[in-house]
């Protein structure tokens, strides 16, 4: 069995809601609010003298609305999010020749994604992101693990298949 390396981190509001973001603006709902609320100002604009008062009001806010709505609902959601136990603790992650285990003072058993099953592993902005599928994300902020990163990355490299790694 090799050497393992483990570190802690604990998630804040502002974390998990730039993931989420990051994350909303690029999928399609976020591409098509900020499509549509592009074309709603550019229809807005060139048609502008044509537009009767009611209409001259309603596209800025109906463009507004599709422009703010993803992060409004996101923020909402990411406040409620955090209220769960899962978020009051920090995480601790142990990378070991069979995984990643992550462990929390609010369970019992350390949960553990084998190194298989790691969907993709990328860093975006000030975060590393350990993907164990499509969409959910292990969310570990660099200036966390900043004094171990270069430990952690080399052994993430040993154990994940190159095509999985989006590391800058």
């Amino acid at each position: 069995m090799g050497q393992s390396t483990s570190f802690s981190v604990k998630i804040k509001e502002e974390d998990l809601y730039r993931f989420n973001l990051h994350h909303a603006y690029t999928s399609s709902q976020g591409i098509i609010s900020v499509v549509l609320f592009i074309l709603l100002i550019a229809v807005w604009i060139l048609r502008f003298p044509q537009l009767s008062l009611i209409y001259k009001v309603l596209y800025p806010v109906i463009a507004t609305v599709f422009l703010l709505y993803i992060p409004m609902s996101l923020k909402l959601r990411v406040k409620t999010q955090m209220q769960q136990e899962v978020f009051q603790y920090p995480l601790t992650y142990e990378l070991v020749d069979t995984g990643i285990k992550v462990s929390s003072p609010s369970t019992e058993e350390p949960a553990e994604l084998p190194w298989e099953y790691v969907y993709k592993i990328s860093t975006w902005k000030d975060y590393l992101l350990i993907y164990s599928n499509r969409v959910n994300a292990y969310i570990i902020p660099r200036k966390d693990i900043k004094d171990v990163y270069e430990p952690i990355i080399d052994y993430i490299k040993n154990h994940v298949e190159d095509y999985k790694l989006q590391i800058k």
